[in-house]
């Protein structure tokens, strides 16, 4: 046998073994390319629920304040809407009318939505607190006959329902 048949015949096997070692090396490298994908998204998708979150603890970290204050936006609701007609006009009661303004304004900037107009809705548990009931026959079963106090949310959800009075047929 000559030497170059020889360095052949070894060589051989030695390029067999090195291409399934390339090809363990491929699929060893795929994996842990697949590994790094995974978690990759994991950490993205854990990032976001965290931003989320954070998102959400922003939005209602001062809704305790804002609560303090719909007692005061309410009454002056109720109070306008008791303003004798001889002083509808007055300086004073436009100066006290834009002050109540600015509060709706001021919270609804910091995202707080107040809804009212709700007579003649359907009685909504979600949305509404029934504080009583009457029999009326020119509503239906189960629609709101008074409105006693506005709703308001805060950035879409209910922070204090609305207080109503809802119709019921017997």
């Amino acid at each position: 046998m000559s030497d170059d048949q020889q360095t052949q015949d070894t060589t051989l096997p030695d390029i067999d073994a090195l291409q399934k070692q390339l090809e363990e090396c491929r699929k060893q490298s795929e994996e842990h390319l697949d590994g790094w994908k995974r978690a990759k998204a994991d950490y993205i998708n854990f990032k976001n629920e965290q931003d989320k979150r954070s998102k959400e603890f922003a939005q209602f970290a001062s809704m305790a304040t804002l609560m303090q204050c719909l007692p005061v936006v309410e009454n002056f609701r109720k109070a306008f809407n008791h303003v004798p007609e001889l002083l509808k006009d007055s300086e004073w009661v436009k100066g006290i009318e834009h002050i109540y303004r600015q509060m709706k304004e001021m919270l609804k900037v910091m995202g707080v939505q107040e809804y009212t107009e709700l007579i003649g809705q359907p009685f909504n548990p979600e949305k509404h607190q029934a504080v009583g009931q009457e029999q009326r026959d020119d509503f239906g079963d189960d629609v709101i006959s008074q409105e006693i106090e506005a709703g308001y949310m805060l950035h879409g959800k209910v922070m204090q329902p609305a207080k109503v009075i809802v119709n019921k047929k017997i």
